[in-house]
């Protein structure tokens, strides 16, 4: 005979209702990002309020070896058929000079850091600033030219960004040739959410050709004083991954994980043949 129903009484609904909103609860908070997880998201989070005391310092860019540069010569005199010859290189390389893409004119600084003109030959350029190079062109080109006006630009202003931002890795040119590493970032569309913010990488060499490294945690606002702020040409700048993209490359990779799919099937196949032989044997 079917048992009448029993009704609850009012303290088992007291209760229920206590273990459904301790559920909720829990629930929630499991969904609520921690205060470590949000400070660790977000950019310039630490040290904010120290920012109004800094002030930018931007420095000029040292020329490097295979840097291109544009030098149009011109003279302060209305004639201006003497400097032709020093203005011939575009698009093409010519003895040692090199040439730009795109029909600029350029010369390439060769691996002992020089760079070649017409007529005055070899100029040394490596580890000199623009303006110093200046200086150095107009000492030499004044037996050939009436008061020389020097124009020097960059032809690669670049920096390498790889990791984890947005727009994938790639090299990031600037025609104004001033580069941050929060220009860089935002140039190529931010870190993702997979990116360790606090330790970005930055691979730079010295016109010597040593390497050296700098770690630069986003999260704080001093970062605006960090040594690489300002970005040289060349510079690499590499995104690391953060835990959980890391865990995620693990279990993607791992034998286990990997072949979990298939053991789980042959455990199935097992079980249904060992339920069949023993529902026969009985």
């Amino acid at each position: 005979m079917r048992p009448p129903f029993l009704p609850m009484s009012s303290l088992s609904v007291v209760r229920l209702r206590i273990a459904a909103c301790c559920l909720a609860v829990l629930v929630l908070a499991a969904c609520r990002p921690s205060k470590e997880s949000i400070a660790s998201y977000r950019y310039f989070d630490k040290n904010l309020d120290s920012l109004s005391k800094v002030v930018l310092k931007l420095k000029e860019p040292v020329i490097q070896k295979h840097d291109q540069l544009t030098i149009v010569v011109s003279s302060a005199s209305l004639d201006q058929s003497q400097t032709q010859v020093f203005n011939l290189l575009s698009g093409s390389a010519a003895g040692g000079g090199g040439g730009a893409a795109g029909g600029a004119i350029g010369y390439l600084v060769d691996y002992d850091g020089n760079i070649t003109l017409p007529i005055v030959g070899k100029v040394k350029a490596e580890g000199l600033t623009k303006s110093q190079l200046n200086e150095a062109l107009v000492e030499k080109l004044s037996p050939y030219v009436r008061n020389p006006v020097i124009n020097i630009r960059f032809l690669n202003f670049r920096v390498l960004m790889m990791g984890e931002v947005a727009g994938g890795g790639a090299w990031l040119t600037f025609p104004n040739e001033k580069a941050t590493i929060v220009e860089a970032i935002g140039q190529a569309g931010g870190i993702t959410d997979v990116g360790l913010r606090t330790n970005v990488l930055v691979i730079r060499q010295q016109p010597g050709g040593q390497l050296e490294t700098h770690r630069v945690d986003l999260n704080d606002a001093m970062v605006f004083q960090s040594p690489v702020f300002q970005l040289q040409q060349n510079d690499v700048v590499y995104v690391l991954p953060n835990d959980s993209k890391l865990l995620q490359f693990q279990r993607s990779n791992s034998p286990l994980f990997r072949d979990l799919p298939l053991y789980l099937g042959v455990f199935a196949s097992i079980t249904t043949l060992a339920t069949v032989v023993l529902l026969f044997t009985r």
